[in-house]
């Protein structure tokens, strides 16, 4: 069986129960039972209907459209992998899914995204206000359900963890905000991959975090771990942007060539940017800058950036810096099936094709 069809197979074996999972965090539609659950009495009165049209309803359209599932994956195989048992913290699994979601949402609507997952994005079918309100609250609803189900000690350093990664999520999208929007100038590589480690690493660093913490991992097996998960979540990052640049549409699920209209400075921009000749590296800038929509001024960004060599030295890059830290979490990890699940999954997520 080949990698993409074995894995696809591994995370289909963990989905249904991580969508369940989700559903006891966040219900596809509140009762008063479940929102006083959370909420308590309220003050004066709640009106269900308009938590569910503007929370659940925009999510739960947005979850049932796909998604592999991979974030939650990584924890439960983490768990497993340190000697765990899946049943043990399924439902915690379901933290990362709804939190990178969340992100999802309200990213689409600052990068005024079109498509995701092969449909509108939330925020054109409900409203640039339900889907940031939307988002922001699942961000929270995860923490509400740590506070009421988590014993404290636990407790303590999960939402230690989440507090961190969350901010520093919020710190690499600030940083692709302001370096698509043109308030930077010139970028390095390093730069970039810190940006991709606080913005995607940050949740799937969050899911081993969760697994270590569950587990009582000690410090030298949590770090190598987390380190490992953040670095799977720069490797994702690196893989989705040359995605964005070549990948099939319909496999995609997003505009392919958005990055360009959105003016993102990718690693394969960035290396363009320092290796093409001067004229050339001119015109790729001065596209980018003009947040084009223009099918022909993609196509030729595009056909710049595969001509200085950037295609295939970023996918260099994010396989190095895969292995390196694989080495790490190798050595603290005993033989298991789930430490090779671990490593299939790493290596799929930089060779997919969607």
């Amino acid at each position: 069986m080949q990698l993409e069809e074995q894995v696809n197979a591994l995370l289909a074996s963990y989905s249904k129960l991580i969508d369940n999972a989700i559903g006891k965090i966040v219900p596809q539609e509140f009762d008063m039972r479940s929102l006083l659950s959370y909420l308590g009495e309220p003050k004066y009165e709640y009106e269900l209907i308009a938590v569910n049209e503007g929370i659940t309803k925009p999510f739960w359209d947005l979850i049932t459209r796909g998604g592999k599932r991979w974030r939650p994956a990584l924890m439960l195989l983490t768990y497993q992998a340190l000697g765990g048992k899946l049943e043990e913290v399924i439902e915690y699994a379901a933290i990362p899914e709804i939190i990178h979601n969340a992100t999802l949402i309200v990213d689409d609507v600052e990068d005024n995204s079109q498509m995701r997952r092969n449909k509108p994005c939330i925020h054109k079918i409900y409203g640039v206000d339900i889907a940031i309100n939307a988002g922001n609250t699942l961000y929270y609803l995860p923490i509400l359900h740590i506070l009421k189900n988590v014993e404290e000690g636990k407790r303590c350093r999960i939402l230690q963890a989440y507090v961190r990664q969350m901010t520093y999520l919020s710190i690499g999208q600030a940083m692709d905000i302001a370096w698509h929007r043109g308030l930077v100038g010139e970028i390095s590589e390093n730069q970039y991959l810190q940006m991709c480690a606080f913005k995607t690493g940050s949740v799937s660093k969050f899911a081993v975090e969760l697994a270590c913490i569950f587990a009582d991992a000690d410090a030298k097996t949590t770090a190598a771990l987390s380190d490992f998960g953040e670095t799977v979540g720069v490797a994702f990052q690196i893989q989705d942007d040359l995605l964005n640049l070549i990948g099939e549409e319909a496999k995609y699920g997003k505009e392919v060539g958005g990055d360009i209209t959105e003016g993102k400075r990718t690693l394969m921009v960035v290396y363009a940017l320092r290796n093409l000749p001067a004229d050339e590296r001119e015109r790729l800038k001065q596209i980018l800058d003009k947040h084009t929509t223009d099918k022909r001024e993609i196509e030729e960004a595009i056909s710049l950036i595969k001509k200085s060599g950037a295609i295939e030295y970023a996918q260099k890059v994010a396989r190095r810096l895969m292995l390196e830290s694989w080495s790490r979490a190798d050595e603290v990890l005993p033989p298991s099936d789930a430490k090779n699940n671990l490593r299939l999954l790493a290596e799929y997520l930089i060779e997919r094709s969607r």
